[in-house]
């Protein structure tokens, strides 16, 4: 997630979002994003970038497994 890939943002550090193997990862690989943004629930930012791992948490949440809180800016 560091050394192949592209990135979103200029974090000033070497992550990089790593597609298509993300897929497989479930969103794990998103680095460039989660850099940006840590907290976020859903780690995709482009049109072309989806997050599985993302609609399984909002599925969760929506059935109440559990609670997802409102992000703080």
């Amino acid at each position: 997630g560091h050394k192949y890939g592209y990135k979103n943002y200029d974090n000033k550090d070497h992550s990089k979002n790593t597609l298509p193997i993300d897929f497989l990862m479930l969103g794990e690989l998103f680095q460039n994003n989660h850099h940006k943004s840590p907290n976020a629930v859903n780690f995709a930012r482009r049109k072309f970038e989806f997050d599985p791992s993302y609609w399984i948490i909002k599925s969760m949440h929506f059935v109440r497994i559990i609670k997802l809180r409102r992000q703080e800016a």
